[in-house]
């Protein structure tokens, strides 16, 4: 996959995401906010790291 449209994607998916758990948040639903930002935190590195894979064949 392209990075360009890798990195639109993972922005489309993380925010759809978000609205989801917001929605269900104020539906009553209980939200472990903890657990939602160490998710988040780990799809944003694995994102990163797949990204500089990518570029480093660019140069390899």
């Amino acid at each position: 996959m392209d990075p360009f449209t890798f990195g639109m994607v993972f922005t489309g998916v993380t925010g759809g995401s978000l609205l989801a758990i917001a929605l269900l948040d104020k539906g009553g639903v209980r939200i472990n906010e903890d657990l939602l930002v160490i998710v988040l935190e780990i799809a944003k590195y694995g994102s990163i790291l797949y990204l500089l894979k990518k570029l480093s064949m660019l140069f390899l």
